[in-house]
Formats: structure tokens, C-alpha cells, sequence
């Protein structure tokens, strides 16, 4: 079949403002084939990761087969040369081979998952496909759960943060999961979590941590596919009643197609159309109009240099039960370009995405026992070491909404006590009051804008003390410094005003007394005291870290050490200690710090010049632990307290202490806020290798 070199318009960046769908370029005539549908709906390009790594990308495609099942067919694809199309024998193609025998709707595929609709289940078949001595083999998986919503359309995301692979399904009611199904050697499927989506949604697209959804009222709309997302959306290509029904992605690129079999980049303009008057059959019929489209897929071609490089686009063409292949020369420097530009807002989220996926993920180890209620709820934690044996070691955190929570280290809750809307706590052991040595946490409550005070005793239980008034407005965030044998508190409300209370013991009980106040020019919360250096690190949520001198009669000006900005993104949360830590060979004491605002960790040396000297994600785990069973966990995000210990909390990788910060979105599957922690060995572990 003799095909005609075809020119591809140049990919561009977002539009800034709408453009309607009808604003076209010239019609691009493209050399069609057809192959016969059997019921089909959607065809997926059967790439394996070992054929991406050598480059010998085959012409085989997966398609989805109403009455036959997983099929798999070799789409002949026209060899290019010099920049040049050489014309392709008009032999026939051989025939489809039926993997999977089946009623199958919809299909997605990343090595080595196949996901198709069973129709006769209404479930999800996950089908697994490996290649042995160059031909694909199957194993067909269990059915997913049955969902509560119709399913239409399935994308599958491969994250190479974590190594594992999730999956999205959507409906047309508005609702969508996504799912973990494992990893490439194990298929471990669990909900994730739900995430609205807009009413009548035709189809998906997924671009690293990128969730893309066409709907006919709007345009397309963008989510945060990373698992520990929040659910809002972006509409980033506005088209009011459009008839979009198929969205893909070359080199970063968004790309749409309608119902009438034209493709179109994300400026709207048409690149491509399976409704050319040039199509013809491969059985020589006459021509039939492409009017009920749906599913654009795509693969890029082996080549032997760029030159040559080219493209083959499919769809479905559900009137005529049919698919459509159509192949595209690309011009030699278009995938620089592509990349260069990249896809939706690229000055903005696209270079921020960029950022994300660059950021090493470390699996959380523990989940606590979530909270009791919905909401913003769990906020800052602190870890209580145990005297004699460290695996009876406590994480202490805060209900702000009723009162503090203990968790052993397997994540269930030990004890709770009301002690109303408590906000940061902070804690310090062998402290000298009331003529013993005690193990004290103090709170911020902010009901009576008081302090809450505890004592811990040496099995663990948990005491409270009536309350110690302040001064205060509004207080907030707070931690202890103890110099020598005194205790002091410093408090913080947030007009930035942070006053240093000395703590005494009076007859039964402790006591307060104000001793300076310091500022700092807009709202603080996390602090930290370094006491080796006398040093009161502290959080101003937009601006960055202040260092203060802790000692009650040391001048109150303070230095803005880290300068929120780059890694560091505000809100500035929780921050902590951890006292000589081994990082690439060097000896060293750390500031961790929640950069709130891209859901990350960073290190910071705790004295000058306090550079940067690593910074994660805590992520997924396959093989955790949640509220004292073992399962899998996911990880954290949008963080506000943090607590870390040098001190052992356990044996084997716990040696080191330990990590423990606030999950503001639970997921995995979506459940109230939890704290997440992880062994200080893994995270020094992680930034060796990276």
C-alpha cells in the first residue's frame, strides 16, 4: 500500500486562553488501515520495557474484543529513510491471534499488566503479559472488587518513584479510583483512593504524576496522580461543547481526538485525520465516513536514526467496528521541541512536576491508628523513648480537635486523653522537677490559650496536669529547650510573637513564668531547640527558617537562616533535630523540615552555612505495617508536624531512631489523618545510593 510522506505540525505549549475546536489548520490527508473490530473498543500498542530499552519496538498492538476477547495483532508499519516513506508490500496482514478468550471493553497496558472491562463480570481483568523468547505469554489474574460506579474508560500509570504501578478507572457519574496493582514481580491490587472527576468523561491520558480527563461540557481537565495527592483540578484546555473522545501523550505532549477521527494538538489545531479522503481499506472496500471515534493510542516507532523517526496513531471506530492505524512522520528535531516545551503550563506546573519527580521516595514503615473523625485533625507528633527496652518506645501525637493520642511502634493506639483542642506537643526526659527526675510533654491548648502539661512514667503511661495559663492570643505551635537543669517552653501565636516561659514546680504540680518574648514578622508554628548550641530554630510558614538565641537573657534578634524558595516550598511546618547523623561519610547534626507545599523532607546542616544536604518523599510500601497488622501503606503528604530521634527505638534498622511525621491525606484506602514513620537507617540508606 502506497503511503504519502506526511509533514507534523510542531507541538506547542498551553493554550493561554480558548481556543475553540473548530479553529483548524489545513486538513492533513493521512494513508489509513483498517482492521476489523470483532466488537472492539480499544487498541493499546504491546510494548515491553526490555524492547523500550534496546530500542526494537515491534509492530504489535493489543486489542480489546467484545466477542473473542485479548487479541494481538501485527500492524504493518511503513519503513522510513533518510527523512523519506519507502513504499510497503500490499501483502496482507497476518491474522489476529487470540491471547485471552473473552467479552472485553476498554483496555490499558504498561508492561507487564494488560487491564481490560470484563463485560460479563462488570469487573476489572487484570491479565499479566511476558515476553519468552520473543512472544508474549499470559496469565490471566483475578477480577478486581466490583466497583459502585460503571466504569469507562482505564489508564495505567508506571511510577518509577516508588517501582510500582497504579491503575485509574472513570465513569460517566463523575467518579473515579485509583488502584495499586503491585509491582512488576507482584500483583498486590488495593483501592488507593476516589477522586471526583467531571460528569461525563470520555476518556484519559496519564503523564508521570499527571491524571488528564476529556468531558464534553468543558475540555480537558488535570489531577494530581501521585499517591499521596490531594483532589483538586485544573482545567488546562477550555473547549465548551466539544467532541473530544480520545486523549494520549507524545513525548509530554497532549494530544486529542474527536469523534470524527481528527486529531489535534493542545492548541486545538488539527494534525492528523483518520477521515482523510485519502483513507482506504485493506480489503479494497469503498471508504466509510469516521463519525463515532473513540480512543486515540499511539506509539512512536523504532528508527534507525532520528531522521527516519515516526509515529503510529490509532482509534476505534465504533460505528463501523473497525480500528484505524495511521502513521506520522516526525520531523528530525521534534522531540527536542517537544520536551522543550512540554506539556500543560509548562513555566509553571509542568516545571514543578518536573521538580516532584526528581524528589527520592522512601517507604513509610508504620501507620498509627488513624483518627476518629474526618477532617484536619492529627497535627504534630513526638517520640518517648523507653529507659530500658527501646521497641516499647512511644509516638505521642495530636487530636487538635480532642486531645493527645499515644501509639507503640507497631502503630496502635496505647492511650488517649481529652485534653481538648491541643495543638503541637513536645516532650524531654529526665528532667529535674519537683525534686525528681521526671519525663515531661508539654502542649499548646488552644481552647484557653493555655499550656497542657504530662508526665510520662517509666512504663509509659501517660499523666495530666492542669493546665498553665498564659498570656497569649491565639496560641499555636511550641517546643522545649533545657539548659542544664531549668526547662523552658517557648510558645507562639500567629501574629509571629514568641514568648519563653521558664517552668517551675509548685506543692503537686507545675508552673509558669513568662521570661521574654521575641518576634518574628508574620505567623510561626514549628520550632526546635538545638541545646547543644543554645540555638531556638523556628518556622515562619512564607518566609523560612529563623534562628534565635534560646537563652532567656540572650539578645531577642533573630537571622532568617533559610530563605523559603526552590526545594523549600511554604507552608514551613514541622521541623526537628537529629544529632549526628551520618550523611555521605560526614558526621552531622540535622534540621528536618516539612516543606509543606510539594509534599517533601528536607535536610539541613543544624550550623552554618546550614545548606541542603538531602531531601525525600515518604512513599508507598508494599510490605508496612498499620495499626499493628501488616499490609500496605501508603505515604505522606502535605505534613505539618514532624519528630525525629538519634536514640534507638527498636532493634535491627531501628537502631538509628526514627521519623515520624503527620499525613494529611490518608490513603490507601482513604481513611482519617494518621502519623506515618520510618527508620532513620533507611532514609540515610536512601540518600547514599541517590
Amino acid at each position: 500500500m502506497k503511503k504519502t510522506l506526511l509533514s507534523y505540525a510542531v507541538l506547542l505549549g498551553l493554550i493561554a486562553s480558548h481556543t475553540p475546536l473548530t479553529a483548524m489548520a489545513n486538513t492533513i490527508s493521512a494513508a489509513v488501515q483498517t482492521i476489523a473490530g470483532h466488537k472492539g473498543s480499544q487498541a493499546q500498542p504491546l510494548i515491553f520495557n526490555q524492547d523500550k530499552q534496546s530500542g526494537n519496538i515491534q509492530s504489535h498492538w493489543l486489542f480489546a474484543s467484545e466477542q473473542q476477547g485479548l487479541m494481538l495483532q501485527t500492524v504493518l508499519v511503513t519503513e522510513m529513510q533518510q527523512g523519506m516513506q519507502t513504499t510497503a508490500a500490499e501483502a496482507p496482514l497476518p491474522a489476529a491471534s487470540l491471547l485471552v478468550k473473552g467479552d472485553f471493553e476498554l483496555l490499558a497496558f504498561s508492561d507487564p499488566y494488560a487491564l481490560t472491562l470484563d463485560r460479563k463480570a462488570d469487573r476489572v481483568r487484570p491479565i499479566m503479559l511476558k515476553e519468552i523468547n520473543g512472544k508474549p505469554t499470559t496469565n490471566v489474574l483475578p477480577l478486581l472488587p466490583m466497583g459502585h460506579f460503571e466504569i469507562n474508560w482505564i489508564c495505567i500509570q508506571p511510577r518509577t518513584q516508588d517501582g510500582n504501578i497504579y491503575a485509574w478507572f472513570g465513569g460517566e457519574s463523575g467518579n473515579s479510583e485509583q488502584w495499586l496493582l503491585g509491582n512488576a514481580e507482584h500483583f498486590l491490587p488495593k483501592l488507593m483512593r476516589s477522586q471526583s472527576i467531571p460528569v461525563n468523561s470520555t476518556d484519559c491520558a496519564i503523564d508521570g504524576d499527571m491524571l488528564y480527563v476529556s468531558e464534553p461540557e468543558a475540555g480537558v481537565w488535570q489531577f494530581d496522580a501521585s499517591p499521596f495527592a490531594d483532589t483538586s483540578a485544573k482545567l488546562i484546555f477550555p473547549a465548551i461543547d466539544n467532541q473530544i473522545t480520545g486523549l494520549n501523550l507524545l513525548n509530554g505532549q497532549l494530544l486529542l481526538s474527536d469523534k470524527n477521527g481528527k486529531v489535534m494538538d493542545d492548541k486545538g489545531t488539527e494534525i492528523l485525520s483518520f477521515s482523510a479522503p485519502s483513507s482506504k481499506n485493506m480489503d479494497k472496500t469503498e471508504a466509510k465516513a469516521v463519525t463515532k471515534a473513540q480512543r486515540l493510542s499511539l506509539t512512536i516507532n523504532a528508527s534507525a536514526s532520528a531522521q527516519a523517526q515516526s509515529a503510529t496513531f490509532a482509534i476505534y471506530d465504533d460505528k463501523n467496528d473497525r480500528y484505524l492505524f495511521t502513521e506520522q512522520a516526525l520531523p528530525q528535531l521534534l522531540p527536542q521541541k517537544l520536551l522543550a516545551t512540554s506539556l500543560p503550563s509548562a513555566q509553571n506546573v509542568g516545571d514543578e512536576q518536573a521538580k516532584l519527580e526528581m524528589i527520592v521516595e522512601i517507604p513509610a514503615w508504620v501507620e498509627s491508628t488513624p483518627s476518629d473523625r474526618p477532617g484536619d485533625t492529627m497535627d504534630d507528633p513526638a517520640i518517648w523513648v523507653h529507659p530500658t527496652d527501646p521497641e516499647k518506645s512511644l509516638v505521642l501525637g495530636t487530636n487538635k480537635r480532642w486531645g493527645l493520642l499515644s501509639f507503640n511502634m507497631h502503630g496502635e493506639q496505647v492511650q488517649a486523653l481529652p485534653s481538648g483542642r491541643i495543638n503541637n506537643v513536645d516532650l524531654r526526659q529526665q528532667v529535674q522537677l519537683g525534686g525528681k527526675m521526671r519525663d515531661i510533654a508539654i502542649a499548646t491548648q488552644r481552647e484557653h490559650d493555655s499550656l497542657a502539661f504530662y508526665e510520662i512514667d517509666a512504663a509509659g503511661k501517660i499523666t495530666e496536669y492542669p493546665n498553665q495559663a498564659t498570656n497569649m492570643t491565639d496560641i499555636y505551635g511550641m517546643c522545649l529547650y533545657q539548659d542544664e537543669q531549668t526547662l523552658y517552653v517557648f510558645a507562639n501565636e500567629k501574629s509571629g510573637r514568641i514568648a519563653q516561659y521558664r517552668v517551675d514546680w509548685q506543692q503537686n504540680g507545675p508552673s509558669i513564668k513568662l521570661v521574654r518574648n521575641i518576634h518574628t514578622p508574620s505567623q510561626v508554628e514549628g520550632c526546635v531547640v538545638d541545646e547543644a548550641q543554645h540555638a531556638l530554630f523556628i518556622g515562619e510558614e512564607d518566609k523560612g527558617i529563623w534562628r534565635f538565641d534560646a537563652k532567656p537573657n540572650a539578645s531577642t534578634e533573630g537571622k532568617l537562616i533559610i530563605k523559603a524558595g526552590g526545594d523549600l516550598v511554604a507552608d514551613v511546618e514541622g521541623i526537628s533535630l537529629y544529632q549526628g547523623a551520618s550523611i555521605h561519610g560526614k558526621k552531622q547534626d540535622l534540621l528536618v523540615v516539612s516543606s509543606q507545599g510539594n509534599n517533601s523532607y528536607l535536610l539541613y546542616q543544624a550550623s552554618a552555612p546550614y545548606a541542603q544536604v538531602g531531601r525525600f518523599r515518604i512513599g508507598v510500601n508494599l510490605n508496612g505495617m498499620e495499626n499493628g497488622r501488616e499490609t500496605s501503606i501508603d505515604g505522606s503528604a502535605e505534613t505539618d508536624g514532624l519528630a525525629v530521634t538519634h536514640l534507638p527505638v527498636g532493634s535491627g534498622v531501628w537502631q538509628q531512631g526514627m521519623l515520624v511525621v503527620q499525613d494529611g491525606h490518608n490513603h490507601l484506602p482513604d481513611a482519617n489523618q494518621a502519623f506515618k514513620w520510618l527508620p532513620w537507617s533507611s532514609i540515610v540508606k536512601q540518600l547514599e545510593i541517590h
